[in-house]
């Protein structure tokens, strides 16, 4: 910038935008805030107009992702929390990652490199939480009893990471920091964000099964990958009106990937499972079959749903899922319709859940009723 050349860029006008609001909207002192932390102020700093867009983006992404966990915690007290003892692999494997970022973030700051704790939150934020945890945490936020151990350990993973990036967050963006806290649903342990200090008690978790959690991200990828060219071929519309078919090159591979897709009485039979730690609800895909060989792959699936995961190694292909859709869940199982159950064609935790809430709340689920067709005279 240059005071002379009059391309300098005016503070208060990114945070209270200037006489066209349209063109200069006032992005407030928080995003401010974030694009000074962003950046390496080691060598030469930008800033402009499209800088300042890219910074309320990131400003925006961990603000609706605070909004959705603050929204999925309205019926949870602490006292509901399920010991870490308890939890299935992938909530070990979040709050292990929660505290990582934590320790990262802290190490940064005491170090005054900002743009690297700024990078690490974000990448928290928007990779491991927003775009991999949460999405696959909707079964079970969604579909669950109210009281269901599998989505209160959710809601567990959820409280600690709530908290966990509001203290993250403070020095950098304390008014988004402050609304977080002053809107959680439970009674809170400080009036403040900022009168607890440090979360040092949510960087203790160990790292857990990261590689296999890992390798389960890189599949979720490559399968992504195929399953948007079934998508737009129309042979499926979600992820989970399809099949998946898995073939891993080598034997440790195929060691996760067995242990992961050990319980395939998830859906229908009523069986005790933690209904977490298995590659259809990780993979958010109706069914998985791991293969023996890559042309057993090709043999099932269209050559043009069929490829080798540049992430993973494994040989993916994609097909229709067999069975039916369950009105509820969307899992397609071929006992769905099969089962006689009172609340319509739905797959068995879907029944189950829909006893609980009835149980729960004394209000009675009423079934859609199907119009039966006028007889041709």
């Amino acid at each position: 910038m240059s005071k002379s050349l009059g391309n300098v860029v005016n503070p208060l006008k990114v945070i209270d935008g200037g006489n066209n609001k349209k063109l200069e909207p006032a992005y407030g002192a928080d995003v401010l805030r974030l694009w000074v932390a962003s950046v390496d102020y080691s060598g030469d700093v930008c800033i402009g107009d499209g800088i300042i867009k890219q910074t309320f983006e990131s400003y925006r992404k961990i603000r609706n992702t605070a909004r959705y966990l603050i929204g999925n915690l309205a019926d949870f007290v602490p006292s509901n929390a399920v010991a870490y003892e308890e939890l299935p692999s992938m909530d070990k494997w979040m709050l292990g990652r929660l505290s990582e970022v934590l320790s990262e973030v802290d190490e940064a700051m005491d170090n005054y490199e900002f743009s690297r704790a700024t990078q690490a939150l974000l990448r928290f934020v928007s990779a491991d939480l927003s775009n991999f945890y949460l999405d696959v945490a909707k079964d079970r936020l969604y579909i669950s009893s109210i009281d269901d151990v599998r989505r209160r350990s959710c809601q567990t993973v959820l409280h600690a990471c709530v908290e966990g990036v509001a203290k993250a967050i403070s020095p950098i963006l304390p008014h988004m920091a402050e609304d977080i806290w002053q809107n959680l649903p439970y009674e809170k342990s400080t009036e403040s964000v900022f009168e607890g200090g440090w979360p040092a008690h949510l960087s203790s978790f160990p790292p857990h099964d990261v590689d296999q959690w890992a390798l389960v991200r890189s599949l979720r990828d490559d399968l992504n990958r195929v399953l948007e060219l079934a998508r737009n071929d129309k042979l499926v519309g979600a992820s989970l009106d399809a099949a998946a078919y898995v073939y891993a090159p080598d034997q440790s591979t195929r060691d996760i990937l067995t242990k992961l897709d050990g319980d395939r009485n998830l859906i229908s039979p009523p069986v005790k499972t933690n209904g977490v730690d298995d590659l259809r609800t990780a993979l958010m895909i109706s069914q998985v079959n791991l293969v023996d060989s890559p042309e057993a792959v090709s043999s099932i699936c269209d050559e043009a749903y069929v490829a080798t995961g540049a992430l993973s190694g494994c040989v993916v292909g994609v097909t229709k899922a067999a069975g039916t859709k369950c009105g509820r869940c969307w899992f397609s199982d071929e006992q769905v319709g099969k089962l006689g159950l009172l609340h319509g064609d739905l797959c068995q935790r879907c029944d189950t859940a829909i006893f609980s809430w009835e149980k729960h709340t004394g209000n009675k689920f009423e079934v859609e009723k199907k119009e039966e067709p006028e007889p041709v005279s």
